[in-house]
């Protein structure tokens, strides 16, 4: 009851503000897609789960290019058919292509954490097994719809049974990463815009874990979470799962930036999709996580200072399980020049401090981003991850080493 509250408020005070907000959002044209290089693609070297991120965001942004340069915006009804055809159902299949993949990656990246290097894809129903994750895309092309599982050599029930927080870890890995998917679809849409598919991608890998969590069996990720919570004395369901899920997506601004953009499309042929923002405040978003601590929410809020300057904010606290909090600041200073041989260049700072009632645990990183007149740019992150924090613990590449530097380039179009 408590969480249909919020989320009723959360839409009236959306329905109250956007029509002002959105108005004036009206100076951009379309939005900056790009594809991506990075080294974080070298799965069994770097084991970066941040990296590979930007394989599936490449390829959406490459279709919601082909969205905008090949949709019909003549009249309404074909306006309609570009909407249900581009918009909204050939991005779900590649979401069954996508989403899934990069859920199973999230098992795989813990599992290596962990010292499981061995690790085999099942990439849908059939009998067919593969070690890579590009090849675990590409076999599922043709069976979107199909399940998918992960398992690692040597990693047995009797090591489960004796160590249930790493358990939780991994098997919490693959709901996670859709989540995570969700929030940096969110980010870019915040900084560089969004289009009318990505309201599909977002709601499908932010609702993914929910109706996961939904299903009434004794396998599958959320039975085992649930089994392991309750092995360690904390008593977190599958419900809860839900609950939170469906709180942290249905009352988060990117949600209805998304439908606001999907009717603008409909009604006026609008491509580009900007964050609805108030003096300069975007409306909250909230991502929900399962960790070995607990079950946790996170709140993110950004603030636009001027055109160069942007902040953001975001608190996550554990509501069900250990007493943890986790605080992340950042800062995203721009800079466009029209005349130079680079035409924009950006840095982003980023900390992270998480604590309890007696320590505080700190980590963070950097990333810079330089793009030429030619629209290719290079991009360099550092990162510290200390796997005491919930992002760490979610995110970290080596148990030898907390540093992660990750490289790469990428074509704007």
């Amino acid at each position: 009851m408590i969480i249909a509250k919020k989320i009723a408020l959360s839409a009236m005070l959306t329905t109250l503000l956007t029509t002002n907000s959105y108005a004036q959002s009206q100076d951009w044209r379309s939005p900056e897609n790009r594809i991506y290089l990075s080294t974080g693609y070298f799965e069994n070297g770097t084991n970066s789960n941040e990296g590979m991120a930007y394989f599936p965001l490449s390829v959406y942004e490459t279709y919601n290019w082909g969205f905008q340069k090949l949709s019909f915006g003549d009249s309404g009804l074909s306006r309609f058919v570009s909407w249900l055809i581009g918009g909204q159902i050939l991005p779900t299949y590649l979401s069954g292509v996508l989403n899934t993949s990069f859920h199973e990656y999230g098992h795989a990246t813990r599992f290596r954490y962990y010292g499981f290097n061995d690790i085999t894809y099942r990439p849908n129903d059939s009998s067919t097994t593969t070690t890579s994750f590009f090849q675990m895309v590409f076999d599922r092309l043709g069976s979107s719809g199909d399940g998918a599982s992960t398992s690692a050599n040597g990693y047995t029930d009797i090591y489960i049974t004796q160590n249930r927080e790493v358990d939780t870890v991994i098997t919490a890995g693959g709901m996670n990463n859709e989540i995570l998917l969700s929030k940096l679809m969110s980010e870019r849409i915040h900084e560089r815009g969004g289009s009318v598919p990505d309201l599909s991608y977002y709601l499908l890998a932010k609702l993914g874990p929910y109706g996961y969590s939904g299903l009434d069996s004794r396998t599958g990720d959320p039975y085992l979470l649930e089994r392991n919570y309750s092995a360690v004395g904390k008593q977190i369901t599958r419900t809860d799962f839900k609950n939170y899920y469906l709180f942290s997506a249905l009352a988060s601004g990117t949600f209805f930036s998304l439908v606001w953009g999907n009717i603008d499309y409909l009604a006026n042929g609008t491509q580009l999709i900007k964050p609805l923002k108030i003096a300069g405040f975007s409306l909250p978003d909230f991502y929900t996580y399962l960790n070995a601590k607990g079950l946790s929410t996170e709140g993110v809020l950004h603030y636009d200072v001027n055109e160069n300057i942007k902040l953001g904010l975001s608190y996550e606290q554990i509501f069900k399980g250990d007493d943890y909090k986790q605080i992340s600041p950042e800062v995203i200073y721009k800079v466009k020049n029209q005349n130079g041989f680079i035409k924009a260049y950006s840095i982003k700072p980023q900390l992270v401090l998480g604590f309890d009632s007696s320590n505080v645990d700190v980590g963070g990183s950097v990333l810079t981003e330089a793009t030429s007149q030619y629209d290719v740019g290079m991009f360099l992150k550092y990162t510290y991850y200390n796997k005491k924090t919930l992002y760490g613990e979610r995110n970290i590449t080596f148990a030898s080493n907390a540093n992660e530097l990750l490289a790469g380039a990428f074509y704007v179009f």
